[in-house]
């Protein structure tokens, strides 16, 4: 049964602009599918079969878009590897500062490369193991860890970021890190979620959801306060970061944090861009300076001392 997500997707793709060019290849037959996954020893995700065999092989999507099925595997990558487990289980916790050198791209046992991202990075589908039909960001170069998105399949995937596109996300840099929902489902994911990947994920949303309501800035700070995670609170900073001057004034509540990082980042982000350059605006200048008299972390310090010498 040709699953429903697929007429929508269709739908969608013809609602698109002319100017995001959304030119997919030719679908694949089932016997082009049966022969990869026998050359590979394993069976494709059935949702991202069905991408492939009712939608499109390769083409438009994320960043510089999908890839095709010659470039699913490098010539590295042996016919069994793909028949063992990806390594790493999904929303365990959220992976912080940067993965294992040792590590690469190729090394990802159990995983199809669905999307390249630029420099050394991929989005990666993954085929065996317990994050099977999950995307997984990878960087050949252990830049960062390996993070899963949140969309529970590849169509799931594919048709959040036709959301995104179409309900006019302000920026799409962040599309790995998001994820799909109103402000209403995405509050209470970041308030009530027990998983903290899918808090930080609903906190990266708000950074570019179109039209937020004037209660979201309050919202967001008392995420801010109640979350013990110190990555959720990172990522909730600079959503309010995101929510224009109220939410930039809103930051001075960080500065208490007993995270160094996220105090410094909480002093960079009090600034405002402005046609001249960025400011620090006189109000928050004095709080800043306040806390900068008791602060005793050098990093911190110099932080927010590189924000009180902007004029």
């Amino acid at each position: 049964m040709v699953d429903a997500r697929i007429t929508r997707i269709h739908s969608k793709l013809a609602a698109l602009p002319a100017s995001e060019k959304a030119v997919l290849g030719p679908p694949l037959a089932e016997a082009e599918i049966s022969a990869f996954e026998h050359n590979h020893g394993v069976r494709l995700p059935e949702e991202f079969r069905q991408f492939l065999t009712h939608i499109g092989n390769g083409g438009y999507g994320p960043t510089y878009g999908l890839l095709p099925m010659e470039r699913w595997v490098n010539r590295q990558t042996s016919m069994e590897q793909l028949a063992e487990s990806f390594p790493i289980v999904p929303d365990l916790d959220i992976p912080y500062g940067p993965a294992d050198r040792r590590e690469s791209a190729d090394s990802f046992a159990g995983a199809i490369r669905v999307v390249y991202r630029g420099c050394s990075d991929f989005t990666l589908l993954v085929v065996t193991g317990a994050g099977r039909g999950r995307l997984v960001e990878v960087n050949y170069e252990g830049f960062f860890a390996p993070r899963f998105h949140t969309d529970s399949d590849f169509l799931s995937w594919y048709e959040r970021w036709l959301d995104f596109i179409l309900t006019g996300h302000r920026n799409l840099t962040w599309f790995a890190d998001q994820m799909s929902g109103n402000e209403a489902e995405l509050v209470a994911a970041l308030l009530d979620d027990e998983r903290p990947t899918r808090r930080r994920a609903a906190a990266y949303t708000f950074i570019t959801h179109p039209a937020p309501s004037t209660d979201l800035p309050g919202t967001l700070l008392h995420a801010l306060t109640t979350e013990a995670h110190p990555a959720v609170r990172e990522t909730i900073l600079r959503a309010l970061a995101a929510q224009g001057e109220h939410g930039r004034d809103l930051l001075t509540t960080a500065l208490a944090d007993p995270v160094s990082g996220i105090r410094s980042l909480a002093a960079i982000l009090m600034t405002t861009r402005t046609p001249h350059g960025w400011r620090l605006p006189a109000h928050r200048r004095e709080i800043l300076s306040r806390y900068l008299a008791n602060e005793t972390d050098d990093s911190v310090r110099d932080s927010m001392q590189r924000a009180l010498n902007l004029t």
